[in-house]
């Protein structure tokens, strides 16, 4: 349970009939804004599920007044939750997705975020021009008239008209773009999967695993935050397919992907990069510790079994060449890459089935 690993009081308020107080809307607010512009940032479609699961976190945080970047929430959610953050309609049917639909859902996500602060604004606006009325009928109770009075109360009544006028027409606005969101949510869910997940492995593909790469060389450079990446490649894997046929090549890095889910840390991004070619990207990782990982997984694959279906019980047997670095303050999303790939290679000359480092 969310409950026991991370703690957000204010959502048993939420949950209880007492009235929330002008702090309590402010501060649900900012946790609304920023958990929905996180989620359409990642396209993670706001359904119930996973808006509840996400509210816990942006809640706890608020509470703690903490802020942690991107990586730190993924890794974060899947400590809690023991799941991919990714993991949500994964297995949705392929449909056609309009061309437009990111800028649509870009639009979604701005008007919400600037209703939102609208909506504050109002309230914090129109409580402090009653806090203000409310001090001058004070100041002038001793020698206060019925006319002072009345014209203070009269003007206090009219800020509340205005405030309730005002955010009634948010509220509705609110509505209509809360609308807008659940009708895009199976567009969401395709446009997702085209934009960052490879199809047949279910794994992220090259431009959001480089786009996962762009933050962790952002948190090297300014946080000092390490992180390492690991090459991947099925050794001889053309041999495969001209021997067995393509669905069983299909089946072999199906297999590795489930082998990379499994043995991985809950925060690592695995990615196929194309081909018989993967990467991981293994944030608070040096390189010593990645060489580790490397190691373990490749004993892993050289051990491992896959049963080829039709042909007798057969079982084909398969190994990969690793190669491993670390990021650097300097360096981008190319030259990381770059020296992962002649790590792997090293590898390869080297007889394959082995782990190499570029540093």
């Amino acid at each position: 349970m969310a409950q026991d690993k991370v703690k957000c009081e204010f959502y048993s308020k939420l949950k209880g009939s007492k009235k929330l107080s002008h702090d309590d809307i402010k501060l649900l607010m900012n946790i609304v804004r920023k958990e929905l512009s996180f989620l359409i940032k990642h396209n993670i479609p706001p359904v119930p599920r996973n808006y509840e699961k996400w509210f816990y976190i942006f809640c706890s945080l608020a509470e703690q007044k903490k802020e942690l970047d991107d990586l730190e929430l993924i890794g974060l959610y899947k400590d809690i939750y023991d799941e991919d953050y990714q993991a949500v309609d994964i297995e949705t049917k392929e449909e056609n997705v309009p061309e437009n639909l990111a800028e649509k859902f870009k639009n979604i996500a701005n008007k919400l975020d600037e209703t939102l602060k609208e909506l504050v604004n109002n309230i914090d606006t129109h409580q402090e021009k009653i806090s203000n009325h409310a001090d001058r009928l004070v100041k002038v109770k001793e020698s206060a008239t019925l006319d002072t009075i009345n014209d203070t109360v009269m003007d206090i009544l009219q800020e509340l008209k205005e405030l309730r006028a005002e955010n009634n027409k948010l509220k509705s606005e609110l509505k209509s773009y809360h609308a807008e969101v659940i009708s895009l949510k199976e567009e969401l869910s395709a446009a997702k999967k085209e934009a960052s997940i490879d199809f047949l492995t279910g794994l992220v593909n090259r431009r959001r695993f480089e786009r996962a790469l762009e933050d962790a060389i952002r948190d090297r450079k300014i946080r000092h935050y390490p992180s390492s990446v690991i090459f991947v490649d099925v050794d001889d894997f053309k041999k495969i397919n001209d021997e067995y046929g393509h669905l069983i090549g299909d089946l072999v890095l199906k297999e590795l992907a489930t082998i990379f889910r499994f043995y991985l840390r809950a925060n690592t991004v695995i990615g196929r990069l194309g081909g018989e070619e993967f990467a991981i990207l293994l944030p608070g990782v040096e390189i010593k510790d990645a060489i580790s990982i490397a190691e373990r997984l490749r004993k892993v694959i050289e051990n491992r079994e896959i049963k080829i279906e039709n042909d007798s019980g057969k079982k084909l047997k398969i190994t990969a060449s690793f190669g491993v670095t670390e990021i650097k303050e300097d360096d981008t999303v190319e030259s990381v890459l770059m020296r992962a790939d002649e790590a792997m290679y090293k590898a390869k000359k080297k007889g394959k089935n082995k782990v190499e480092i570029q540093v």
